[in-house]
């Protein structure tokens, strides 16, 4: 809190331990002096604005002293400014670093030779890079377009078939296909199945279908165009034996056409995969399937060792006996190192992407996403089903009419499908699942743009601050009891000479051996309740002094106070008070905060019989608290009034929680508890509807008594 001083009045343990300072601190300096780093700054001009202008507003914002981003928000008060902020410096990082690895990623992909398309599960292109986009130039920008619809020659055949198959069954394929118009290609593809759809590698391998129809044309040219060809072309015997490797081949393995021929191509492979080449060679041999498997080869120029993928398919004459099998190979190690990147890349984007989704749904915010159209919600995290008093699944669909229906919410999902931000509107209303809770939000809503500009879905975030209302509500409310607190004592403190001065006077009339004896009963009578109205601006003046220690006093003494005080309630309610105290035990203590206690303890019972009278029970006697074995003394408080149901009892410590509407703060049995927890002690209660309730508050005596340093501090 900040005064009109620029002092900073008061700072909570969370702002002394964030803004690095002390408590001495407090009072003496100005926050310009306590952080020059923030003059000239954003946050000059929020406080500023929140002081002279007397408006309110949030930011966000990097405290480079401390290298720390902050959620600051200021409020103008009475007395000046109060500030709430927070560390948000790991959710900022996370944000950068997200973006980073993305953008790496991207650029990865780009530069590959193979183009690669991602399909997500309703066939629409999510992603195309550099060189996908070159290859389809022709159908234009893909992203977010049905793959059948733009490439309808394709649809029922082999090329569907395999993608079909990818797409719902995982099933990895390997394929070459001829595009005609528009394309005119012929495209080597391979499909791999992914969590979001499936991802396709293809290129332009037109050139090598020309070459190997040509090969087929005619033997000549075929073993010519073989010899110069960059890729792998091998035959071999039925039987599986080498005949013929070309000349590339031969020059990449560092050997001789007699050397390969037979078995002695088994030399060619890495050592720890040749076991796995032979028996899949065998099985297509024996049974005629097509030879198809990845594998490394040591490369002789320079010992490397390299992946390469070897097909092999068996030609036939017409009765369908094998002639002789046609290979090829193709060095795929820069294309798989590739993939393996962009694997390793993809479950990096998926880890982060399932941090993120942690981080969305045990978000303290609610967080929601409506449709820019009839505002249906199309996700939302648990805080905001939360919120709502609903399961997600039965929010998912409907529209925010149907689940929060508060004034002003339209206006700003309006705004929003406009694209425009709204940021940091206070709402406040009931929701449907909570009939009759007022409760308050801070809701943001931002328009989600797609890659064509328009708007696709709007973002929405709440964050609850019924709480935050109703303290400033309730400091308020202390703000006007403690002036009437301190009015009373002043009024207390100013009667007592004239009421002193009266009661000499009275004593003197009735000393007059003259006075007649009708006359010395109305005497007696003024000096009977002049002595009252004495003893209620003493136990008035005794209930606002603070005490700077705690003292002994026994338990009659601290209720007879208070049962004075409410002398004149009581008759006029109708209500029998019974107090008996069996116990002379005295007991260290703050004595106002006690009474302040029993002040509310019987202020509640006497609300509770308000319209039909009843009894008030006070007891006092020594005791020993059966779960720790300590002595003390307890004080029953028993009315029989309207009494409580399990539901209220269970909510009855809750701050903010009152039964009485308008005519109560709820903080009441929040601040008794908590000063009975500070005494050591305890208050308990039991109640039944109807029959009336029972308050027992336990104050040890030996306990406090040996630690009565611990209770000043």
């Amino acid at each position: 809190m900040i005064d009109r001083k620029w002092c900073v009045s008061y700072a909570n343990s969370e702002a002394l331990r964030l803004s690095r300072l002390q408590t001495e601190e407090l009072h003496h300096k100005t926050v310009w002096e306590l952080h020059p780093g923030i003059v000239g700054t954003a946050v000059e001009r929020l406080l500023r604005q929140a002081m002279d202008a007397n408006a309110a507003d949030r930011i966000e914002h990097l405290y480079q002293p401390f290298d720390l981003w902050l959620d600051i928000r200021a409020v103008p008060t009475s007395e000046g400014v109060v500030v709430y902020y927070r560390d948000i410096t790991g959710l900022k990082r996370t944000a950068q670093s997200r973006d980073h690895v993305a953008a790496r990623l991207a650029q990865i992909l780009d530069v590959t030779g193979d183009a690669i398309a991602g399909l997500d599960r309703d066939w629409k292109f999510a992603y195309t890079n550099r060189k996908a986009r070159e290859l389809m130039a022709a159908n234009g920008d893909l992203i977010g377009k049905s793959i059948w619809h733009q490439f309808l020659a394709k649809a029922g055949g082999s090329f569907e078939h395999n993608l079909r198959r990818t797409m719902d069954e995982g099933v990895a394929s390997d394929f070459e296909e001829f595009y005609p118009e528009p394309l005119n290609l012929w495209l080597s593809i391979q499909s791999r199945p992914s969590d979001d759809g499936i991802v396709v590698f293809f290129r332009d391998v037109t050139e090598r279908h020309a070459r190997e129809e040509a090969l087929v044309a005619s033997e000549a040219r075929y073993r010519a165009l073989a010899d110069l060809n960059p890729q792998a072309i091998w035959m071999s015997s039925p039987d599986g034996r080498f005949t013929y490797a070309n000349q590339r081949f031969l020059d990449y393995v560092g050997m001789t056409a007699e050397r390969i021929g037979g078995m002695g191509w088994l030399d060619i492979f890495y050592a720890e995969d040749r076991e796995r080449v032979i028996e899949l060679w065998r099985r297509s041999v024996l049974t005629g399937i097509d030879y198809d498997i990845e594998a490394r080869i040591l490369r002789a120029a320079d010992g490397v060792v390299r992946w390469w993928r070897l097909r092999a398919l068996p030609v036939r004459d017409e009765p369908g006996n094998i002639q002789y099998w046609l290979g090829v190979g193709m060095d795929i190690h820069d294309a798989k190192s590739a993939a393996e990147l962009m694997q390793q890349r993809q479950k990096e984007t998926e880890r982060q992407r399932a941090e993120l989704e942690t981080v969305y749904q045990t978000a303290p915010v609610g967080l929601a996403q409506f449709d820019p159209v009839e505002f249906r919600y199309l996700r939302l995290n648990e805080r905001q089903a939360q919120i709502l008093g609903l399961p997600s699944d039965q929010i998912v669909g409907r529209t925010f009419d149907e689940t929060a229906p508060i004034l002003g919410l339209r206006e700003m999902l309006q705004l929003a499908a406009a694209g425009h931000t709204v940021r940091h509107q206070i709402v406040e209303g009931e929701l449907p699942t909570r009939p009759g809770d007022r409760r308050a939000w801070d809701v943001s809503y931002s328009p989600v743009y797609g890659t064509d500009g328009s708007i696709q879905a709007i973002t929405a975030a709440w964050l609850e601050i019924t709480h935050l209302k109703k303290a400033e509500s309730a400091l308020l409310q202390s703000e006007k009891l403690a002036a009437v607190g301190r009015l009373a004592s002043s009024i207390s403190h100013e009667i007592n000479n004239p009421l002193e001065a009266i009661t000499n006077l009275l004593f003197l009339i009735s000393q007059n051996v003259d006075l007649p004896n009708e006359l010395k009963i109305y005497v007696h009578m003024a000096q009977s309740e002049l002595s009252r109205v004495s003893q209620i601006a003493t136990q008035t003046l005794r209930f606002h002094r603070q005490a700077a220690k705690p003292t002994h006093v026994s338990p009659g003494e601290l209720v007879d106070a208070v049962l004075n005080l409410y002398h004149g309630r009581l008759s006029n309610s109708g209500i029998r008070v019974q107090a008996s105290y069996s116990t002379e035990t005295r007991v260290l203590c703050f004595e106002n905060d006690i009474r302040q206690v029993l002040n509310n303890l019987i202020a509640n019972a006497i609300d509770a019989m308000r319209n039909g009278g009843g009894r008030l029970v006070v007891r006092a006697h020594d005791t020993v608290q059966h779960s720790t074995g300590r002595h003390g003394v307890r004080i029953t408080i028993a009315d029989t009034g309207h009494g409580m149901s399990p539901a209220v009892q269970k909510r009855l410590f809750e701050p903010f929680y009152t039964t009485k509407g308008l005519h109560g703060t709820g903080l009441g049995l929040w601040i008794s508890e908590s000063i009975v927890q500070r005494h050591k002690g305890r208050l308990s209660v039991r109640s039944t509807q109807d029959q009336g309730t029972v308050f027992s508050l336990f104050l040890p005596a030996e306990e406090v008594a040996s630690n009565s340093e611990e209770l000043v501090a």
